[in-house]
């Protein structure tokens, strides 16, 4: 009976059946910097070799939030880093230079639709889910010179750029479509190109511009998704809107002698209270959105442009060195980093559909990755959300 047993527990675990939703709705998958590709961490499994050589902070564990919510709003580890420690390495990047930063959706309801972007995804990997929201990058200096140390939530943010909702663009009719049918239909009904729709549309990858010049040195690109689909309730602890923070270390070479200006602590970007973290994308359909949080530094290089494309240059990473360098070359004693193969009408009736959409657990690729989030979501007492 006892075989019995556990050959029904194994297979329901593997096959999927019997595992918990991870509240998890995705992550940074890799980043590219000088033609180098580096992995983001696997939040499923600590033993994955990528993880002792990314340059990007876990996001959060396999059975947590994976977003912070208005009341996070003032906490300024979760709102730096969403409360990451540092990751171990650091990924160079040229003053003036694009980094490229592809995002992977933990859901499937988008894979394979229209208007997602030009991209095959591989097995167990799936664009991001919303489209509705901002899109933001901030940077901040490891002010004790090793960002693999730094403590984000005594970093002082810079704001380079905020894409929000721009009125003189508008959707795809492809993406519109897709996502109605979630369903969480889109809003604006007429003009109104968000920027989060503008990332899903080039296969949710966004590219940041490095501000030229910018004295070399270690710093966190702080890459932030605000989703506005599940506008903020008096009743419901677990609506407003959802922010997914996703740090990178790098360090800048090449550079020139302009230095950041004073930021902003990561606790104070935006008001719990405020018109953002109230705002009702279903009433108020692009007439009044105003980007939230600080101004864009105006020493920073325009980097709103979302488009990319794949860089297939493979990454080497040196043993004796923490910092990812395009020059590196493998011996016996260096780990690889793989590049990536992808490229990378009632407002009550639209909110009541949006909120109706199932969450669904990511798709484990073996054992150890199932094995882990399995008895974790089984210990810990995470936000019970669909979204």
């Amino acid at each position: 009976m006892s075989i019995l047993i556990s050959s029904l527990f194994l297979g329901a675990l593997f096959s999927g059946s019997f595992l918990p939703c991870v509240n998890a709705h995705g992550q940074i998958l890799g980043v590219s910097a000088n033609g180098v590709y580096n992995d983001g961490p696997n939040i499923y499994y600590s033993g994955d070799a990528k993880n002792a050589v990314t340059a990007v902070r876990t996001m959060y564990e396999a059975s947590g939030p994976s977003y912070n919510l208005p009341t996070d709003f003032t906490d300024d580890s979760k709102m730096a880093c969403e409360g990451a420690s540092g990751a171990p390495a650091t990924i160079q990047v040229s003053a003036g230079t694009d980094i490229q930063i592809d995002w992977v959706g933990a859901t499937s309801e988008l894979l394979n639709k229209p208007g997602t972007g030009d991209k095959t995804w591989p097995d167990g990997e799936y664009p991001w889910v919303h489209a509705m929201g901002t899109v933001a990058t901030y940077m901040a200096s490891c002010t004790n010179g090793d960002c693999t140390t730094f403590d984000a939530s005594q970093g002082s943010w810079v704001k380079l750029e905020m894409d929000g909702l721009d009125l003189s663009q508008s959707i795809s009719d492809d993406l519109r479509s897709t996502m109605a049918g979630k369903p969480e239909a889109y809003y604006p009904t007429g003009a109104g190109l968000w920027g989060m729709a503008k990332f899903v549309q080039d296969g949710s990858s966004w590219n940041v511009t490095v501000p030229s010049g910018l004295q070399n040195g270690q710093y966190i690109v702080r890459h932030e998704l605000m989703a506005v689909h599940n506008p903020l309730t008096s009743s419901d602890a677990t609506t407003g809107p959802q922010v997914y923070v996703g740090c990178i270390q790098v360090e800048v070479i090449d550079g020139g002698d302009v230095t950041l200006p004073e930021g902003t602590a990561a606790g104070s970007l935006y008001a719990p209270d405020g018109d953002f973290a109230q705002y009702n994308v279903y009433s108020d359909n692009g007439a009044n959105f105003v980007n939230p949080g600080p101004a864009v530094w105006d020493g920073a290089s325009s980097s709103s442009s979302s488009s990319s494309s794949s860089l297939s240059a493979s990454t080497s990473v040196s043993a004796s060195s923490s910092t990812v360098d395009s020059s590196s070359t493998p011996t016996s004693s260096s780990a690889s980093v793989a590049p990536s193969s992808s490229t990378s009408n009632s407002t009550t009736s639209a909110a009541t559909s949006a909120s109706t959409s199932s969450g669904k657990c990511r798709k484990r690729r073996n054992a150890k990755r199932m094995l882990v989030p399995f008895f974790s979501c089984l210990l810990s007492d995470y936000r019970d959300s669909v979204y």
